[in-house]
């Protein structure tokens, strides 16, 4: 799949991922999530995008992590943003517990970023001081504060 701001490649060393088909200027709004359909039960595949509410669709299946994200998934404003200039076949990636709480499948990172979690399972596991690095949905940043509220350290 390929549209004026993304490509779906297949020949990432761990699979599919998705590339910049064009220089991309910081906050542009790379894809509208509005068209991915709603998923039945959270998977590999699937964002969290609050309430208990999976999205699924070529827009998010193939955006790969990274501890140093270029894109972010909003969740709210149901679309990805570039959070900094990207260049054209620069791959996309977002911060998975930017917007998964508990990850379906927990996996070991392979960013390479300097502050590299090690093991993404999503924000409930992740320390703190690493995820105020970050922009986070509203729902994670809801999920953290009721943990906090709760007495529960992370």
């Amino acid at each position: 799949m390929r549209t004026n701001t993304f490509e779906i490649v297949h020949d990432r060393p761990y699979g599919a991922g998705v590339m910049a088909s064009q220089p991309l200027a910081k906050d542009r709004v790379i894809a509208d999530l509005t068209e991915c359909a709603t998923a039945d039960e959270p998977s590999i595949y699937t964002i969290d995008v609050g309430d208990g509410r999976h999205i699924d669709g070529p827009q998010v299946r193939y955006l790969n992590h990274s501890c140093a994200p270029n894109v972010y998934v909003d969740a709210h404003l149901m679309h990805v943003r570039a959070l900094r200039p990207i260049a054209e076949g620069e791959e996309l990636t977002f911060f998975y517990p930017s917007t998964e709480w508990d990850m379906v499948g927990p996996f070991a990172c392979l960013c390479g970023a300097a502050d590299c979690v090690g093991t993404v399972t999503g924000a409930r596991n992740t320390d703190t001081s690493v995820l105020r690095h970050h922009a986070l949905n509203r729902h994670v940043e809801e999920r953290i504060k009721a943990a906090s509220a709760a007495g529960v350290t992370r």
